[in-house]
Order: structure tokens, then sequence, then C-alpha cells
């Protein structure tokens, strides 16, 4: 599947930013079950609900436009529910913060699109209105604290005791002040969580920007998906540990038994549904299903249904579909109607667009709605994006708490842009030296921070690149956004001074390279240490003051005090009769030299941590990457 590219984006953002109205449905993870995007503009009309109103009355005018041949994009709030079902008419009593309705669709003519499939479309593109780069957040903070929260959780031990629920997914927000760049921070946070249901909605001064990671459901004529999203852990520091945490995930008691309350619920639901309309079916396609995103990994399951012969050939009307499964189950707990009340009276605010839905409905009889979690709703300077956990029996109350503030890092620790690097030398008589480790490598970071990756494509780009290198050594940068584009610039360098460790390290006096401490200290377990990115500052600004001294290089240490590598090279030292090198568990890049010497059986080098003391005293010193070899140094005093 192919995504939208990053220009491709750009071009959708400036047009968008300088209207008022539009809603942009956009997969930046498609799959074949979702492989288009949408963009909705120029609304004929408008349909918004408000507290009190009839839900069927709104309902069936959207069907009535539907009828005409006309689609219909937006949201649903949350407290929409309560428009559905007497009992939870306090849901609707005060309408979502800042926003006066419960719903809000417009009805367009035939939106345009992109096919990931084939990569086609007909989306605007306005360059020149580029989204830029300006927003700043400030002032992010729960709307409840932590004492009211670990109070809350009480009293739903409580109720959970008394029998009058099993699960209940409690919500809280961050809310924050801005300024900026809607538009970049769109683009920003999509960088940093690429989300099968993203959206981008604005009327007027409210807009929205939802990166979901879950289907509400998905209508095709008489068949209906639901993937609910239950069970979350963090993500793991390389592929092993997050093979590890994806293990334990999905065999979890908790996150199980979690999983499979919201299964059975909307099971059920789906199956009163069936009922309702004529008859059907209903089967659970998958269970424990572990997702990978770029901030944590999600548990999902997927429940499937058909109706009968009397259920028509588009499948239940709108009314019956959103009573029988409005708000989705994973987003409220079970029983769903007491868990309802529950919240209502425990939860400091009312939610909104969040834990509703977002999405489209065409004339054709198709629909598709994201539970809108991972959502940003702005208002003139004032931001807000809501957060939460389901809430069993034998919940921890203080791990729930960090659970909600882990969900929310994708806005809080929302990292620039940036792209994967390479860099690699290539030699006339042979080519580019130890490709296939480079690729290997970037491979793998392409995987855990869930980049565009085609092997066959770079290496067509590199063997093209190589066609018109001069006939000496060349330093190549490789460089590979998130949207899969490759960078290729290369200029010519020396030849690598040694490519294998020597025996035993010769006696040298004087005239050596120098190079010394950097007083920066690094996070050993920061797990972009071992990712090659285009994110150097602290490298590069470290070099660039170690060269002013006439440095060769500047050696770090993390925060142990242990040292990890110098900010272009690795580090090997000789002492006590053998060659010795930092683990990657300090905090350091696997580098391809360094994989080369370690793989040296005839001169052995083992990895051991390495203090400052250790480097001083050490009978030799090398540095090395695969650009300049290995390069025998000494310690500037």
């Amino acid at each position: 599947m192919k995504g939208l590219s990053w220009l491709q984006l750009e071009g959708v953002l400036g047009c968008l930013a300088g209207q008022e109205d539009f809603v942009f449905l956009d997969s930046s993870r498609p799959d074949q079950e979702n492989c288009r995007s949408l963009l909705f503009t120029e609304p004929v009309a408008q349909l918004r609900c408000q507290a009190g109103a009839d839900a069927a009355d709104f309902l069936r005018q959207i069907e009535d436009w539907l009828g005409q041949g006309y689609y219909l994009a937006g949201w649903f709030s949350y407290g929409f529910g309560g428009l559905l079902e007497e009992k939870l008419a306090v849901l609707q009593g005060n309408p979502a913060s800042g926003s006066p309705f419960l719903a809000d669709l417009g009805v367009y003519r035939t939106p345009r699109s992109f096919d990931h499939g084939t990569g086609e479309g007909d989306f605007p593109s306005c360059l020149d209105k580029a989204a830029g780069a300006g927003w700043e957040i400030a002032g992010l903070q729960p709307n409840v604290g932590h004492r009211e929260y670990l109070q809350a959780i009480r009293k739903l031990h409580e109720y959970i005791a008394a029998g009058d629920t099993y699960q209940v997914n409690y919500t809280l927000k961050l809310l924050f002040r801005w300024h900026g760049s809607a538009e970049a921070l769109y683009r920003d946070l999509r960088d940093n969580q690429t989300v099968p249901y993203g959206a981008y909605i604005r009327r007027g001064g409210e807009r929205i920007l939802s990166f979901s990671p879950e289907l509400f459901f998905r209508r095709d004529g008489s068949g209906l998906v639901v993937r609910p999203m239950k069970g979350t852990a963090r993500r793991g520091r390389n592929q092993a540990e997050d093979d590890e945490l994806r293990r334990g995930l999905r065999e979890d008691g908790k996150n199980r038994s979690e999983n499979v309350m919201i299964v059975d619920l909307l099971r059920n639901d789906l199956a009163r549904l069936m009922h309702s309309t004529g008859g059907g079916e209903v089967w659970v396609s998958s269970l424990f299903d572990v997702e990978t995103y770029e901030s944590l990994l999600q548990m999902t399951s997927t429940v499937m249904a058909r109706t009968g012969e009397g259920g028509g050939s588009q499948g239940p009307r709108l009314f019956d579909l959103f009573h029988a499964l409005f708000p989705c189950g994973s987003v409220t707990g079970a029983p769903k109607i007491r868990t309802m009340e529950i919240i209502a009276e425990l939860e400091k605010e009312e939610r909104g667009v969040y834990t509703g839905a977002i999405g489209y409905l065409a004339p054709d009889g198709q629909a598709v709605f994201s539970v809108p979690i991972r959502t940003v709703v702005l208002r003139g300077d004032h931001g807000e994006m809501g957060i939460g956990s389901g809430i069993i029996h034998d919940s921890d109350a203080e791990q729930e708490w960090r659970e909600c503030l882990l969900k929310g890092r994708f806005l809080s620790h929302c990292r620039p842009g940036f792209e994967l690097l390479e860099t690699m030398l290539w030699q006339p008589d042979s080519g580019y030296w130890l490709l296939d480790a480079h690729l290997a490598r970037m491979a793998g970071s392409a995987s855990e921070m869930r980049f565009s990756w085609s092997e066959i494509r770079i290496r067509q780009d590199l063997q093209q690149a190589a066609e018109a290198f001069s006939p000496r050594c060349m330093r190549v940068r490789l460089t590979l956004a998130k949207d899969g584009t490759s960078a290729i610039a290369a200029q010519p360098c020396d030849p690598p001074r040694l490519s294998r460790l020597p025996l035993y390290p010769p006696e040298i006096e004087g005239g050596l390279p120098e190079v010394g401490f950097s007083r920066q200290v690094t996070a050993g377990d920061f797990p972009w240490l071992r990712h090659k990115t285009t994110r150097r500052e602290i490298y590069d600004g470290e070099f660039a003051a170690g060269r002013d001294k006439g440095l060769y290089d500047v050696l770090l240490r993390n925060d142990k005090g242990e040292v990890t590598e110098g900010c272009i090279t690795n580090i090997v030292v000789y002492a006590d009769g053998e060659y010795r090198t930092p683990p990657l568990a300090c905090g350091l890049l696997p580098g391809v030299m360094r994989q080369l010497l370690l793989r040296d059986t005839e001169r052995p080098v083992r990895e051991c941590r390495l203090s400052v003391a250790e480097v001083q005293n050490a009978e030799a010193i090398y540095l090395c990457n695969s650009v300049r070899g290995l390069v025998r140094v000494a310690l500037r005093q």
C-alpha cells in the first residue's frame, strides 16, 4: 500500500489552510481493508444536532440526503448516546465544552480521493501555501489531579464490588495552550503516529485533529465489521524487547480479560441488531491481535456480522445501527448502560467528540467510522485531548494513571520531522562497501519506527547514483523519509586507513590524531541512540566544537558514567591483551564497521562496559566507522 508522499500531504494541507469547512479522512497506515483517503470540501448543507433533539429524526435526515446521492462526513460526540437511550439523557444535558452540538456532519458531493493501492488520486495541491513549521504547545496538564484520579478509581472499585459494572473506561483530558499553524501541527503529529483512521476537520474556529487506530464500524452493504481496541503496552527499546512486550501483552490476564469483555459486549450488540432487523449472523474473526504503533502496542479483536435476507441490501437503518452500537463499547465498559451512568457521575467534563465517532456515509450504503481516541480539539488558542483506560476489579490505580499519561506521549513528546540516515563508502573498484549491513540497519530502524521501506528501490537508486560518481572514493549519504522517499548525496573522500585491527597494536610515539571527552551526558536507555537519524543535534554540535579545538572526534558518556561512542565513530580499546568495545546496552549506535570487527574471529573484540579511567589507561584507542575505517587516536590530556 502506498501512502501519501510528503509533497502530496504538504500540497493538500496547503490547500486546506485557507478553507474553513472540510473533512479530511486520512489513512497514513493503509491496508487492504482501508485503502482510500477522502477529502470532503464545499458542503451543500450542514446537519447539526443539539442537546434535546430527536436522534431518530436527525438520522432520518442523513438517510434522506444519502437517498439523493450525497455523501455525509463529520463527527458524533460521545454525548450523542444520550439521545439514543432515555436512561442516558444526562449525557446530553450539558453539551461538550465549547461546542453546542452533539453531532456535526456536512453534506457533500463526491469527495476527492486517493487510492493507496494504486497510488492514484485527485487530491488538490497548493505547495505555494505549504503548512510551514510553526506551532507551539504550552501549559500541558491533566484536568484531573493525581489525588482526584485515585479517588475516582476507588469509587469505581466500589461500584465493581457492588456488581453495578464489570469494567469502566474512565477518561480525563489534557488541556493546553497553543499557537501557530494547525496544518503543521497535524502534519507533525501525523508523522509521529501513523494510523489507519486519521482525520483533520475544520468548522469555522474549531479544528479536530484525530489520530485513531481504532475502527468503530465499517458498513459495506449488508456486512458490518467492528474492531474494538483494548489493552496497551509501551514499545521496547529494540526489536527483541518489542517482541517480548508484544508476547507479554497478548498473554497478560488483565488485558485479555478486558478485551474479552468488550468483544462479548459488541458481539451481543451486533446479535441484537441482527435480530431486530430480520436476522443474520455474528462471529468473532480474530482475538488478541497486537498492533505496533510508534509509541505503544495495542491489543485488538475483530467481530463481524451480516444481515439475513430480511435485513435489506444496505443493512440496518441508521437509527437501529447507532442505537445498538453507539458509543463503542471499548470506550464505555460493561454492562454499557449502567457503566455510562457511572461515567457521567464521575468524569469531570463532557467528552465531546473524543470517544464518539468520526467518519463518512456514502449513498451506496458504505460507511466507515473510527473511534476518535488520540484526538485533539483546538478552539482559539486553547486545546484539549482526551485520554483514558479500562478499569476492572484488579486494576491498580497508580498503574492506570501511568497508562493514561503514556497514551498522551504522542502529543507531549511530539518529535520534529526526521529522516533515517546511512553514510557509506563507495570505491571505484568494488562499489559500495558493507552495503548489505547498511541497508539491514536502515531496514530495522524503518520497521521499528514505522517508515515505508523498499530495499529493491533503494538499491536501484544507489546503483543509478553510482553511475555518475567520479573515479575516486566517495562518501555517500542516504536518507529515508517516513513516506519512503529517499535522497542520495555524495562527495569525494579519502580511502579508509585500516579495515582490520592489527593482531597487536604496534608501538607508536606521537603523531596520532587526538580525541577528548564531551561534557554532554546521554541517557543510556534512550532508544533513539541505537538508530542513525538526522536528529543529530548533540553529535553535530559536539563534533563541531571538537574540530574547532583540533580534535579528530569527541567521546561521549552516558548517565552512568560509561563511555559509549564518538560523535561520528565507535570506540575500541586495547587493554590487558584484548580488544574491547562498549555494548549496545550502554546507549550507542550499532556501527556497521563495529559489527564487522565483532565478527573477526582472528582479532576478537569483546563487548564490555568501559569507564573513563579504563579508556584513559588503555594501551591503544581506535575509532572506527564505515567511511574512514579504523583510525588509531590518542586521548588529549
